[in-house]
This record gives C-alpha cells, sequence and structure tokens, in this order.
C-alpha cells in the first residue's frame, strides 16, 4: 500500500503533534488517509497538487477538507477555500 509522499512535511501534524487534545484523531487520520486506502482522497493532498506544496496548505485543515475540530476557516486563503469546496469528497 502506498503512503502518502506528504507526510513528512504535512503542516497539519507538524502542528498538532503535541496536542493531547488532538492525537488520537491524528492517529486516526494517519491510519486512514496518509499510510491507508484513503490517501488518493485526502483533500489535503489534492490542494497540495494543486496550488504547489503542502506548505500552502492551512495547518488547521484535516484530510477531509473541514477544519480542525475547535477551529475556523476563516483565515483560509479565498484560493484556498475555493478549491476546498470543489475537492472535498
Amino acid at each position: 500500500m502506498k503512503h502518502c509522499d506528504n507526510i513528512k512535511n504535512c503542516p497539519l501534524f507538524r502542528k498538532y503533534k503535541n496536542d493531547e487534545n488532538k492525537k488520537y484523531a491524528l492517529v486516526a487520520f494517519i491510519k486512514t488517509y496518509c499510510k491507508g486506502d484513503k490517501h488518493v482522497e485526502c483533500v489535503r493532498k489534492k490542494l497540495s497538487k494543486a496550488l504547489g506544496g503542502p506548505e500552502k496548505i492551512p495547518a488547521n485543515m484535516m484530510p477531509s477538507g473541514l477544519p480542525v475540530f475547535g477551529t475556523i476557516r476563516d483565515d483560509w486563503p479565498a484560493e484556498v477555500k475555493a478549491l476546498q469546496v470543489r475537492l472535498k469528497p
């Protein structure tokens, strides 16, 4: 099974890896998306490809394309918001 190429540089995991409140959700995302069959459905990965790299994707965007629980998407760039809506499963 193929892994996501962006896993080592993913801003989502760098930002929340030490957050006790989000730790279990991140483990589930890694198992399901990054190292699982859903890696081809990851909105972060699709946006990364469209915009030129994982660093262009807001750190608080989950692989599903939604904001991390307890955060909002208000500060996401307009380009990211527009693409996110089209790419969301």
